[in-house]
């Protein structure tokens, strides 16, 4: 799997995208606090 590539400059392998994106491990979030949302602007409408 992934990608192998030789030069004169040396030897490259690396990862596909879809096998790099699988590998990221999403942040733990914690679930026994309450949902905390930023607010980025107030809007006056009418």
């Amino acid at each position: 799997k992934g990608w192998a590539i030789e030069r004169k400059e040396g030897k490259a392998d690396g990862k596909c995208l879809i096998e790099a994106l699988d590998a990221i491990l999403p942040p733990s979030r914690p679930t026994d606090k309450p949902l905390r949302l930023p607010l980025q602007d107030v809007y006056k409408i009418g």
